[in-house]
């Protein structure tokens, strides 16, 4: 019986016209702006890493995500401010993150933020925002190579601490 009535509702619906839904064509586009940072290399510690990108926290009067895309020599291509907290916090999506990447063909990610405040110890969201970032790195296959939080004068790296697991693939130089 149920069934029966099942296919009558199927039937009806069949029947009845469907109104049509406007699907947009879209196109991406990368646009370079005409800013460049001048000493970007290839880095093989965190500590490097750092004094790169710290003149652009400096003056940062709250929490601010960037992520760093590196091809496959590990040498940055590009840098974005992804996110823009609060004095204390930083709202963080990782497809902010990624699509960055996707759109520099990066083969590899670096994310920093900084803790205003000056200690550069991970809080919890610090810890989890990591996880899920290198879980998703991993899906995309574009790792998430560290995560480190800038202080005042010292800084905090997952991968140097451990909490990062990142195997270079093997076509990586």
């Amino acid at each position: 019986m149920k069934n029966n009535m099942q296919k009558e509702q199927l039937k009806s619906m069949m029947k009845r016209p469907i109104p049509k839904k406007r699907v947009e064509v879209i196109r991406l586009q990368m646009v370079r702006e005409g800013r460049m940072l001048y000493g970007m290399y290839r880095f093989s510690k965190p500590e490097e890493a750092v004094d790169m990108v710290r003149p652009l926290f400096e003056m940062a009067d709250r929490e601010i995500m960037l992520v760093m895309s590196l091809n496959t020599r590990l040498e940055p291509l590009a840098v974005e401010i992804a996110a823009v907290g609060g004095l204390n916090a930083c709202s963080v999506d990782s497809r902010d993150i990624f699509k960055h990447a996707v759109l520099n063909n990066a083969a590899f990610i670096v994310c920093f933020h900084n803790h205003p405040a000056g200690d550069p110890e991970p809080s919890q969201p610090d810890q989890q925002i990591t996880t899920r970032l290198e879980k998703a790195g991993r899906i995309l296959g574009i790792p998430l190579i560290d995560h480190i939080i800038i202080g005042e004068d010292d800084f905090y790296s997952f991968k140097e601490r451990g909490q990062i697991d990142m195997a270079k693939p093997d076509d990586a130089a």
